[in-house]
């Protein structure tokens, strides 16, 4: 039994999708969410109910303290032993969230190279003034098999990857190869699908949310967790929207201020989400705007 994942950007419907397929084909879900592995942040998350994980199991959700700092290798091993463990009862595992780079350490494993920061930076500024036409040319000169994968205006992908080269003295390419060959490497095959709507409408969808998590207690959970000891500058508060409700808490903003920021700020990571998900392979699409697409989904996975 092949896992399944869904994913998409942030207010399409994942999580109520994932529940229909989970009620009807024996499956459990697996948060593929940064921010909802923190315990503590629920609101400003969207994390699933007490009824519904009552309902439904589900992994991967308050794993973490907020004062733990998250990582994609990280989570791609809990990923991995959490699917094993619902494979191994018999059910189906349900990947789903909107991580990206979660998502592509599950799919494709996921190794840190060990690079100095201070030999970074200098590299970055050594870089800065070349032309992405130019360092495309160059990655393509010394590692053409990562140029193949690496489209030519990436930019980021192709300075990664001569950064890598530069100060390991050992191409990407290479280092995946050696990775594959790890006994410790470990990937997960997936049937996935990704969710999409027209959008102006998860852009109004993404709004509607931010006002109702604010009318639903996201200031008095931000509130209570400060008034218990919780301290601003810890990683869990850098979830998105928390700093802007952090600065309405202090005074700083009013509540239509921060309404407004968060909003944008939310659908900005959203149009990132789609760059990022459109570049991943094997994803069939369905548009959640259609009021069957429960049922689309369902025929397909059985076809």
């Amino acid at each position: 039994m092949k896992p399944l994942a869904i994913l998409g950007p942030t207010a399409v419907g994942k999580s109520s999708l994932a529940m229909a397929l989970a009620g009807r084909l024996g499956g459990e879900i697996v948060s593929v969410d940064s921010r909802q592995a923190y315990r503590g942040i629920d609101v400003g998350t969207a994390k699933p109910s007490c009824s519904d994980r009552e309902r439904i199991p589900h992994h991967l959700i308050d794993v973490l303290d907020l004062r733990e700092k998250n990582d994609a290798e990280r989570f791609a091993r809990l990923a991995a032993a959490a699917v094993d463990d619902i494979l191994q009862r018999g059910r189906l595992p349900i990947l789903t969230g909107g991580s990206g780079l979660y998502f592509r350490a599950i799919f494709n494993g996921f190794f840190a190279i060990d690079l100095d920061p201070a030999e970074r930076r200098a590299f970055a500024g050594s870089i800065a003034p070349v032309p992405t036409p130019e360092l495309y040319r160059r990655l393509n000169s010394s590692d053409p098999e990562s140029a193949r994968r690496i489209h030519p205006n990436d930019r980021y992908r192709i300075v990664r990857a001569l950064e890598v080269l530069e100060l390991s003295g050992v191409p990407l390419s290479e280092h995946f190869r050696r990775q594959r060959a790890d006994p410790a490497y470990r990937r997960i095959e997936c049937r996935t699908i990704g969710l999409t709507m027209p959008r102006d409408v998860l852009y109004a969808c993404i709004n509607e949310r931010t006002r109702r998590m604010m009318a639903e207690g996201w200031i008095e959970e931000v509130e209570r967790l400060i008034q218990g000891g919780a301290d601003p500058a810890w990683p869990g508060f850098g979830s998105l929207g928390y700093p802007e409700v952090l600065s309405l808490v202090r005074g700083e903003l009013t509540r239509e201020q921060a309404i407004d920021r968060v909003a944008r700020l939310t659908r900005q990571y959203a149009k990132r989400q789609l760059t990022w998900f459109r570049k991943i392979e094997g994803v069939t699409w369905f548009d959640t705007d259609r009021r069957d697409v429960a049922e689309l989904v369902f025929t397909w996975l059985r076809a």
